[in-house]
Parts: C-alpha cells; structure tokens; sequence
C-alpha cells in the first residue's frame, strides 16, 4: 500500500512572508504534525495523523489558533499537566512548504 501524503492546499500571496509555528511536542498528543501557518491576514491551525488532516481551520489571530487546538485536543495529551509548546514564528525553507503543501 502506498503511503499517501495528506493535501494541504496553501494559497501563498505574492510579496507576502509565509511564517509558521510548529507544535514541538506534537507527540505528546499523539500527531504526526501540528502547525500554524500564516496565510491571507490570518491563522490556519493545521493538525495531521496518520496521513488525515484532522484540524484545518483558520483563526483571526495565533492566540485563539493556539487556545483552539488546546480546546479541541486536550485529551489527547499523554498525561495531565502536558501543555501545548509552541516554536516561535519563523520562515520556513521552500522546500519544506513543497513538501507539505499544494501552493497555489
């Protein structure tokens, strides 16, 4: 069985910086990967597990991105009093976003 890779379309506007915030210890809830990614004046939380987008929603600010993922997925975390740990936002590589993303 191949392995597929989940579609994430990522609409990137000309002259625009695209920043990203990972969550590093996306493990200890159980995902593959958990990011927030800038895009079009807003926050588009994005959560991944086994090859399934299961979160892909947008957020007026990182705030409320980051107080959604932890409203929606808290009891995955592996043990009480794990908290989210977010990286502070910063630019990707190219060709870390073609890897993850459809750009448009």
């Amino acid at each position: 069985m191949a392995d597929k890779k989940p579609l994430v379309k990522l609409r990137l506007m000309p002259g625009k910086e695209t920043r990203i915030s990972v969550l590093s210890n996306s493990v200890y809830y159980f995902f593959q990967r958990v990011f927030i990614i800038t895009e079009n004046n807003s926050y588009r939380l994005i959560a991944i597990h086994n090859g399934e987008i299961l979160v892909d929603d947008r957020y007026k600010t990182a705030k409320g991105a980051k107080i959604a993922f932890l409203k929606l997925y808290w009891y995955r975390a592996w043990q009480d009093g794990v908290k989210p740990q977010w990286t502070d936002f910063y630019t990707p590589d190219e060709e870390w976003l073609d890897g993850k993303f459809k750009l448009a």
